[in-house]
């Protein structure tokens, strides 16, 4: 009985430390898994870095630079699928978006689905806008429902183009047509029409009609073509070459009257 009692007193005295070792244990509590993101992967490169793959194919003409599309489309974080924008029949200018988006629209045919891998270079870099964060990829799929082109800009003509006299700093001109009237002063305001074109390929840029310019708010450059004018005289001028190497753009002015320039337009 003595011998009973002390493995009992032993047993007793063990217990708390052993048992709690060798008693199962006690079943977790389930851990919630993280849903996969979706597979946002493209088949084929493009030099500029945009990947694509064709989920439907289109038919017909592809979108330019210059077209107007209707698209369907769902915009998500390559990082983990996360859907940032979407829109159904949404129309914008292909010239209008990131340049992602715009190279891959122009890959496509009305009637089409791609799916496009936009690397952050192409997209919103490191600044990033709203939910999409700095330096993201994403992943557009793409519905291009339809399309249409502007009419194609006027093409000033080769011989129209050049200028064959120039001035001390550099700024080409041509009369096309001399008149006697007044010259403008610095306080005038000069209304002109203005048609600026490519100075290589003569592709007009923009054309505007009764285009108000003060003197005092324009570049030193453009002051001084205006101030070689006169009242009703027409004048092509030749930019100089821009120091960053930017495309040249001339310009054809047409002065059609100077007024003095108001408080409100300074």
């Amino acid at each position: 009985m003595k011998s009973h009692m002390l493995k009992c007193a032993a047993f007793a005295a063990i217990t708390p430390a052993l048992l709690l070792q060798f008693a199962p244990a006690q079943a977790a509590a389930p851990v919630a898994v993280k849903p996969k993101p979706p597979v946002l992967s493209c088949a084929t490169t493009t030099a500029e870095g945009l990947s694509y793959t064709v989920i439907k194919p289109g038919k017909g003409e592809r979108p330019n630079a210059e077209s107007k599309v209707i698209v369907n489309y769902k915009g998500m974080l390559t990082a983990d699928g996360t859907e940032f924008d979407s829109g159904q029949a949404a129309q914008f200018p292909v010239g209008g978006v990131i340049p992602g988006f715009a190279q891959g629209l122009q890959l496509m045919q009305a009637g089409g689905s791609y799916r496009l891998c936009i690397p952050a270079a192409l997209g919103y870099g490191a600044a990033g806008t709203g939910p999409i964060p700095a330096n993201a990829d994403l992943v557009f799929e793409v519905d291009l429902l339809s399309f249409t082109n502007p009419p194609p800009k006027p093409i000033i003509p080769a011989a129209e183009r050049t200028c064959s006299k120039a001035t001390a700093s550099g700024l080409g001109f041509e009369i096309v047509k001399s008149a006697a009237g007044r010259s403008p002063a610095d306080g005038d305001m000069a209304l002109v029409d203005l048609t600026v074109f490519d100075a290589s390929k003569g592709v007009v840029q923009q054309k505007s009609e009764w285009e108000k310019i003060p003197l005092s708010q324009v570049s030193p450059i453009f002051r001084e073509s205006l101030n070689m004018m006169s009242i009703g005289s027409t004048y092509r001028f030749c930019m100089p070459k821009a120091p960053n190497g930017s495309p040249e753009s001339n310009i054809i002015v047409t002065l059609i009257d100077l007024r003095p320039a108001s408080s409100d337009d300074n």
